[in-house]
């Protein structure tokens, strides 16, 4: 073939193959954008703090019985503090001193009955305080160990944790007995992270979402695609704001933290403070639920009891009937401070829809989510001009 012929030819193969990528990412570009409509798929499935108290589980029981929408299905917590400070936070995240848990038996016996009455345990060694080898050996392997087998005797199957290296600790020690989830305190934030953690770790089943990606929804669409079989958790009621600094050097040890988040508040205001939260709004768990995702988790607020004394449902029970009647005769402060703990001064306490239209609308951050690492503050002010009309 003549030079000028091969040329041609040339030219328009690169033609045909310029035509089919252009096609190509015309089709990308159009399905770029992001249509959720609405709709439960399936009932909404909560955890909470698992309560040393027998009472408390007894009522959320009867919680439960009240409920078609949704459905308190697991409980989740590990030893508290003084009996945890063995561990040194290490291997755990502790939320909490309880001292009328002195021994393993005493934490024991509610988890037992909580599993009795139907509740799946999540037991949190959920810490990502980094130890060496040689810390392990010499302060945590006796106890790690004897934790574990205490653990499976007593029915738990399930064990949320935020280091590689513990999980990695418990299969070695266990040959993959236990189901492992990811903690939020994981902070995984894109596919890439989840793909190499399952490779190594199959035994992975369930997956709680580091609360910046709560409105990230097309990283949440697309981790629902990829991994169909696994349990994906969000945090529903937690309003610390995205994009703490100082996030995983609090999970380490929350009682030495020296971030200064309170300024940071203060400047911005109580609305703004909440609307930068990404905390999930009852009414818009549909939104959720469209793409698969009904699994919610509920943090208690209160600051002297965090989830060591958890032992009070009632802003709990509040969250879960907004969900299931609706916000016609909610308040304001009903909605702010009665559920959330979050204080915000309210001078005209109207009702709370009629505030809603004034709130973001989830509908931004379908299309727009997966932006706010790159744009909140610089190119995007949406929250802020929200808490400026409210």
């Amino acid at each position: 073939m003549k030079r000028r012929d091969l040329l041609k030819t040339s030219l328009l193969t690169l033609g045909a193959s310029s035509l089919a990528l252009s096609a190509c990412n015309k089709e990308v570009a159009q399905s770029d954008e992001l249509e959720i409509i609405p709709k439960q798929t399936a009932t909404y499935e909560f955890s909470c703090p698992l309560p040393f108290n027998y009472k408390t589980i007894d009522e959320i029981l009867e919680l439960n019985s009240t409920l078609k929408k949704s459905q308190v299905v697991s409980m989740y917590n590990n030893t508290p503090k003084p009996l945890a400070d063995r561990f040194n936070n290490w291997i755990q995240m502790v939320r909490g001193y309880n001292y009328n848990i002195k021994t393993y038996d005493d934490f024991g016996k509610y988890v037992k009955y909580a599993i009795d009455n139907g509740f799946k345990i999540h037991y949190l060694m959920n810490s990502p305080k980094g130890f060496s080898n040689e810390e392990y050996e010499k302060y945590l392997k006796n106890e790690f160990l004897f934790l574990l087998d205490y653990l499976y005797k007593i029915g738990v199957r399930d064990i949320k944790v935020a280091s590689a290296n513990v999980a990695s600790l418990i299969n070695e020690a266990t040959n993959n007995a236990f189901n492992l989830a990811v903690s939020t305190t994981f902070e995984l934030h894109n596919l890439p992270q989840y793909n190499h953690l399952f490779q190594n770790y199959p035994n992975f089943n369930f997956i709680d979402i580091s609360k910046d990606e709560n409105q990230n929804f097309k990283f949440l669409k697309a981790l629902r695609t990829a991994y169909p079989d696994k349990k994906i958790e969000l945090m529903a009621t937690e309003f610390c704001m995205k994009g703490c600094p100082a996030r995983t050097s609090h999970h380490c040890d929350m009682y030495s933290n020296r971030f200064n988040c309170g300024k940071i508040y203060a400047e911005i205001g109580d609305f703004h403070q909440f609307y930068i939260s990404g905390a999930i709004n009852p009414w818009d768990l549909e939104y959720y639920s469209a793409i698969g995702v009904n699994n919610f988790k509920y943090v208690n607020h209160d600051p002297e009891l965090h989830r060591a004394n958890f032992n009070d449902i009632s802003k709990f029970k509040k969250y879960l009937e907004l969900v299931e009647y609706g916000i016609d005769d909610v308040t304001i402060d009903d909605y702010f401070n009665k559920i959330f703990n979050k204080k915000i001064l309210i001078t005209n306490n109207c009702k709370l829809s009629e505030l809603l239209p004034y709130m973001p609308d989830i509908k931004h951050f379908i299309a727009h989510g997966h932006e706010c690492a790159l744009k909140c503050g610089v190119e995007c002010n949406y929250c802020e001009l929200c808490a400026k009309r409210t």
